[in-house]
């Protein structure tokens, strides 16, 4: 697709932003991930700080116009995704939900997809889903904070007009919720969650008013929910989740993303923590990775043996293969306990054609993502002085992941699992269906859990590095 430019001085993938054209900058527009390349047809440019005119190959991230127009083409491989056949929208719940005569509509809003449902009488009418715009603004929270010092605005917009969006295929409800991690939620309100990047990560807000859809940009005048936040890193999908799965004693609540959140169910209190896991799951910093979509192997068991997204030619690895391969291949001792390549290569050749690989440097980041996973459960069952009895898997992620191979490279340890699914969407809908009961109990659960920053243990790095190493 071939664009003229006409805004000298600004940066070229701000411009294509704002006239519709999303580009992929999951880095958070640092030029780390190489997602936002396109083609300079015409002009003079500053690239990197460097003077060269058209035609060149660019970063639009790094990229800005110097003379008075200039025309870019840009790939359809590097927009940002719009619509994933992967965005979980189901979930396994203690509790049915309430069977409620009007229609409403839940949403869960994650750093990365965005799902609603409706609901009536407690069954799901229909659902949607999204990838989260703000995307265009980095990858994880801490982009998204860093960004929203120069465009709060457009990251509330943006996140406002996909909602929108959702809202309006599904139909008129009578009551909205959302629920989302604690950054997620505060920008959706148009508040700086800025105090959230910063020691002592406390949050501007943590319980919010209701509003109209009307304000949020629904574009309906109905009243709107928000699930009660944990703390700065333990948001109300946290929140949401341990409302719908009710861990007893001994439980260990997990949501694997970006960041891992934790609480467990300890004798007599609930303790939570979050790991920093990072985006290479998400397919951020890995040479093939993708997001779950049309065209990603979401499963892999040997060179030549896998199964793709949309069952068509394969463009990738998303994270559920991404972990199958490093399972697979230290079985067949292709891989040694540091995740070198055996015999030494450049890379594993995912497809036999070698269009698909992985290389020592994508590796290294998996392995520093699922390290960070198994840091953060061991550490918090030390800080309880015990070890869970069940791990109660939420998210998306978890849903796709073959638990066998996560266990087999040190990503989770060996317990009981059970499968939660979206339960952030679940808990929305519940609050969007009873919320005078529901938010007095989703309160209650939120402030009845200690936060624990695993950082500040000397044993979290301890069992970081250990969990480097491939069992």
């Amino acid at each position: 697709m071939k664009f003229t430019i006409c805004e000298p001085n600004q940066n070229l993938a701000d411009v294509l932003a704002r006239n519709g054209v999303p580009i992929d900058r999951r880095c958070g527009g640092i030029g780390t991930c190489g997602r936002c390349r396109v083609q300079l047809l015409t002009g003079d440019w500053l690239n990197g700080g460097k003077e060269i005119s058209a035609p060149a190959e660019v970063l639009a991230c790094r990229t800005v116009l110097k003379s008075k127009s200039g025309v870019v083409d840009v790939p359809e491989e590097s927009l940002a995704p719009q619509k994933s056949s992967a965005i979980v929208s189901s979930w396994n719940i203690t509790e049915a939900l309430p069977k409620t005569k009007e229609a409403v509509i839940g949403i869960d809003i994650g750093t990365t997809t965005i799902a609603a449902a409706l609901v009536q009488g407690g069954e799901v009418i229909a659902s949607e889903t999204c990838f989260n715009p703000q995307s265009a603004f980095g990858d994880n929270v801490i982009a998204r904070i860093t960004a929203s010092k120069e465009h709060l605005n457009e990251l509330t917009w943006s996140v406002r007009q996909a909602i929108a969006g959702l809202v309006q295929k599904l139909g008129n409800p009578a009551r909205i919720a959302v629920a989302g991690n604690t950054v997620m939620s505060c920008l959706f309100h148009g508040i700086d969650p800025t105090p959230i990047g910063a020691s002592p990560f406390i949050p501007p807000c943590k319980e919010f008013p209701v509003r109209s859809g009307m304000e949020l940009g629904a574009g309906m005048d109905v009243p709107v929910y928000t699930v009660p936040c944990i703390s700065g890193y333990l948001g109300g999908d946290i929140t949401a989740g341990l409302l719908e799965t009710k861990p007893q004693e001994g439980e260990l609540f997990i949501d694997i993303g970006t960041n891992c959140e934790l609480v467990f169910h300890g004798k007599q209190q609930f303790t939570g923590a979050a790991a920093a896991a990072g985006p290479a799951f998400e397919g951020a910093g890995i040479s093939c990775g993708m997001r779950a979509v049309k065209g990603a192997i979401s499963q892999y068991r040997g060179e030549g043996d896998y199964t793709v997204i949309g069952d068509c030619e394969p463009q990738g690895l998303c994270g559920s293969a991404m972990t199958d391969v490093i399972a697979e291949e230290r079985r067949r001792e292709h891989l040694n306990d540091f995740g070198r390549i055996q015999p030494h290569a450049e890379a594993l050749n995912i497809t036999k054609d070698g269009q698909i690989r992985l290389t020592e440097g994508d590796l290294e980041q998996l392995l520093k993502a699922k390290a960070a996973v198994y840091a953060g459960i061991t550490t918090l069952e030390e800080h309880c002085g015990c070890t869970a009895t069940t791990l109660i898997l939420a998210g998306g992620f978890a849903r796709w992941l073959n638990l066998n191979n996560a266990a087999a490279i040190g990503m989770i340890p060996e317990r009981a699992y059970r499968i939660a699914g979206n339960t952030s969407l679940a808990g929305a809908i519940r609050l969007a269906s009873e919320p005078e009961q529901t938010m007095g109990r989703l309160l209650e659960t939120a402030r009845s859990v200690k936060e624990t920053p695993l950082n500040s243990f000397p044993e979290f790095t301890d069992n970081f590095i250990d969990a480097l190493m491939l069992p």
